[in-house]
């Protein structure tokens, strides 16, 4: 692990992990959140340029990378417990992805808890993949999402594909959240370990989201859901990452019924790593380019 690592879980500790230490910092902090608007593409955009769609109640981007025939489309759902937009830094790795991959990327930005719950999300999030696959075709289609972002990904494309339609290409889960009953025993372990995230202010955002709902719904917790059917998958988890856990029992379960897993892990590394400015990022991001 590099110097820079270690000082950055130091500063994460210290800065981050105070958040989700209660209901009442969690909410302080997603109320500051919303007073500074930031969810929307940067208005310099010199490596990709961002599109708003015109056709959906709810904000949808699409990325188009700067050259004349691009290759493939994304579908990339972002994190942030459920109650955040999206970040800067999620919309530079979203340019970035376009950009090296040559594809253009549909970022929605869904409805957020508290306001919100599943409930306000996945019918009109189903019937966007449906409308992706019937323009670019499954099988030039990739999922990608983030943290919380991670589990709505893969409880869209269980839902999606319980409903008849194609599985995408490939499905990308980076450093996600699938299981919000966080009942893993590993999981109450590694609260000490993870720099950034802690499991009472994770219990908070998860009640949020289910709405009175059953955390253990496979629509919620997709870690219980159908692992059959739901094509190629890429995990990346950091064993400092409280919900690494889940990752592996994902990755594990998701072989047994017959999908290709390619599972990275990075020993020592936080939630999220692959989005820092530290130097074991490069790598991973290389390949998920």
């Amino acid at each position: 692990m590099s110097i820079r690592n270690e000082l950055l879980k130091g500063v994460l500790r210290a800065t981050r992990k105070p958040i989700y230490a209660s209901e009442r910092s969690l909410r302080s902090h997603m109320l500051r959140l919303r007073s500074r608007g930031e969810d929307r593409p940067p208005s310099v955009q010199r490596i990709v340029r961002f599109e708003e769609l015109p056709y959906s109640e709810v904000p949808i981007y699409t990325a188009h990378p700067h050259r004349a025939d691009p290759k493939g489309h994304i579908l990339y759902l972002h994190g942030g417990g459920y109650f955040e937009g999206m970040s800067r830094r999620r919309w530079r790795f979203v340019a970035d992805l376009a950009d090296r991959c040559g594809a253009t990327a549909t970022v929605p930005l869904y409805p957020l808890a508290p306001e919100h719950t599943h409930h306000d999300t996945y019918p009109w999030l189903i019937d966007l993949y449906r409308r992706l696959v019937e323009e670019v075709g499954a099988n030039d289609l990739t999922v990608i999402g983030d943290s919380a972002g991670g589990g709505l990904a893969l409880s869209l494309v269980q839902q999606a594909v319980a409903r008849g339609l194609p599985h995408p290409r490939q499905t990308m889960l980076l450093s996600p959240w699938l299981d919000l009953t966080l009942a893993d025993p590993a999981i109450r372990e590694r609260d000490q370990a993870d720099p950034l995230l802690a499991r009472a202010g994770l219990e908070v955002a998860a009640r949020w989201w289910a709405g009175g709902a059953d955390l253990s719904s496979p629509t919620i917790s997709p870690i219980n859901g159908d692992m059959s059917r739901i094509g190629p998958v890429l995990v990346v988890s950091g064993t400092h990452d409280l919900l690494h856990p889940d990752s592996v029992v994902f990755g594990e379960r998701a072989r047994a019924a017959g999908n290709d897993v390619e599972f990275i892990e990075r020993e020592g590394l936080p939630h999220l790593f692959f989005l820092m400015p530290i130097p074991e990022a490069r790598p991973v991001l290389d390949r998920i380019i």
